[in-house]
């Protein structure tokens, strides 16, 4: 409970730095609000829960780096007007949440760094939601963006299932606190055209696995949102 409420906190204390940011995003093409992806609504019936209740489900851990840390450096004040998708690309067994964390936060990523690690068990905030990360590859993206790392670890019993949904929950999550559309949920690609996250990419760019993770997020946010959408 201790974590979440911090948790809860620092949503709260980056609210203000949302609204400010719609006004300074300037013509940068990225920034646009791209096209809305084409999705079948998740036609299970709503299980209504508030978002704190969701926040449970999501079972978030807080670890945030070190500030004299490398990668925390220099950064600045997050607008989060996106959220980013990311996978690791890192298939070794023990490549959980909690190691991803434990790897940043010792600086073995000296030149990466992101809000939240998720797998199949849990969710790690690295970084507070003030404060930008290095993971879109472009100055936009970080500045612009939350970003989430989804564990692609393949071990015995592991469920990549279970890992997008309860990212889907996550996003889900920030949506609402930061008022972020659906259509600003993307992927690395959107930024780079890397093929990131590449397990929900269809040939390297967004197509009906993308539109499948979309869907998940409908579902969560009209959970939280009196059954409305926010696409």
């Amino acid at each position: 409970m201790a974590h979440y409420g911090r948790f809860l906190a620092v949503l709260l204390l980056g609210a203000a730095a949302f609204f400010a940011g719609c006004q300074q995003q300037g013509s940068n093409t990225y920034l646009r609000t791209p096209k809305a992806v084409r999705f079948q609504p998740v036609r299970t019936p709503l299980v209504q829960r508030s978002i704190s209740r969701m926040a449970r489900e999501v079972n978030i851990k807080v670890r945030i780096m070190p500030s004299n840390s490398r990668q925390r450096r220099g950064s600045r004040r997050l607008n989060p007007a996106f959220i980013t998708i990311h996978s690791t690309a890192n298939h070794s067994p023990s490549s959980t949440a909690m190691q991803h964390s434990r790897a940043l936060c010792r600086g073995a990523f000296t030149n990466r760094s992101w809000h939240f690690t998720v797998d199949q068990f849990m969710c790690v905030q690295n970084l507070p939601l003030r404060e930008s990360g290095w993971h879109a590859g472009t100055a936009a993206g970080n500045h612009n963006s939350i970003g989430i790392e989804m564990c692609e670890c393949e071990n015995r019993g592991h469920n990549h299932f279970r890992t997008w949904d309860r990212a889907a929950k996550l996003t889900a999550v920030l949506m609402k606190r930061y008022g972020i559309s659906l259509r600003r949920v993307v992927p690395h690609y959107h930024w780079t055209r890397k093929n990131c996250p590449a397990p929900l990419l269809t040939n390297g760019k967004p197509g009906p696995k993308w539109a499948w993770f979309h869907s998940r997020v409908d579902y969560y946010y009209r959970c939280i949102n009196q059954g409305k959408s926010s696409r």
